[in-house]
């Protein structure tokens, strides 16, 4: 089995390396900007997948994840179903969205309103919303081969803050385990979207939820990133991230409460991380907007 470390350490030496230049790209323009207005340019690979087997949770040691705040977002999402980013602040105290908001303090359409947002079954013909669907379906008809849930509605693309970079989870059983695919149109390297970095473990970690509501065994979490990404102003850090030596580091493992039976239940104190001993460094990492 390769580490997560070594997907770490290949995944940013190919970007370093052989990633695509947007300078390069005939008539391209980018987005986002610095603070100071210049333009943020990346070096960028397509069609990225990573794969993380069973009971491999998905934290590279090179650097240390907020794994507690990345549940908080979680729940935030999936739980409360909420895109209110003063909630997310003001209850979970996690701060990176502020720069997003609209001045009614929202994401706008995105992220937990398309959880929130009722829909008809196309098994039942009842409105549900996503997640419901989603636990409903792999409890009492599991070889559904449309399970799945989706943080981006074209309708409603437009009144996004910001559209969101991991949208999408694909859901299958085999024998007793649950798997996840999880979807995603741009990752920031650095930021969010490495291997074993908090996107990976984010999603790993709702797998290992509804596995654990549904009453699977957590499978096999594959991670596609169609865009992946360094800023120019980050390959620098990043390279100083690949000189840590990690050779002796432990593997984290993930537990969770057992006696949690309803996904409505879980609460931050649920989840513990043992042997988690990543590098502490601290580096000042520049966020393009």
């Amino acid at each position: 089995m390769i580490s997560v470390d070594q997907k770490y350490a290949g995944a940013a030496k190919l970007l370093l390396e052989s990633g695509y230049l947007e300078s390069e790209v005939p008539n391209g323009k980018v987005r986002p900007v610095w603070a100071d207005g210049v333009s943020a340019m990346t070096k960028y690979l397509p069609q990225q997948v990573f794969q993380y087997e069973p009971g491999q949770v998905p934290l590279t040691n090179y650097r240390k994840t907020a794994w507690k705040t990345a549940i908080r977002e979680l729940l935030w999402i999936y739980q409360e179903k909420s895109n209110d980013v003063n909630l997310l602040r003001e209850k979970y105290n996690v701060n990176y969205w502020e720069s997003w908001k609209n001045e009614e303090g929202t994401l706008g359409t995105a992220y937990g309103y398309q959880i929130a947002k009722k829909f008809t079954s196309p098994e039942t013909g009842k409105p549900i919303d996503q997640i419901t669907r989603v636990i409903e379906q792999l409890r009492e008809n599991p070889l559904n081969r449309r399970i799945m849930m989706t943080l981006i509605d074209v309708d409603d693309l437009s009144d996004m803050t910001l559209i969101p970079c991991a949208f999408l989870t694909m859901w299958t059983v085999t024998e007793n385990r649950l798997n996840c695919t999880l979807i995603q149109r741009s990752g920031d390297f650095l930021a969010a979207a490495s291997p074993g970095g908090i996107n990976s473990f984010q999603y790993y970690t709702l797998m290992r939820m509804i596995a654990q509501v549904t009453g699977y065994e957590p499978g096999q979490f594959v991670h596609f990133i169609q865009n992946l990404h360094i800023y120019d102003r980050h390959e620098e850090i990043l390279m100083q991230v690949l000189n840590t030596d990690v050779s002796d580091r432990t593997l984290p493992r993930l537990e969770i409460n057992p006696e949690i039976k309803e996904f409505s239940d879980f609460t931050i104190d649920d989840f513990k991380l043992i042997d988690y001993n990543p590098d502490k460094t601290k580096y000042e990492i520049p966020i393009a907007i």
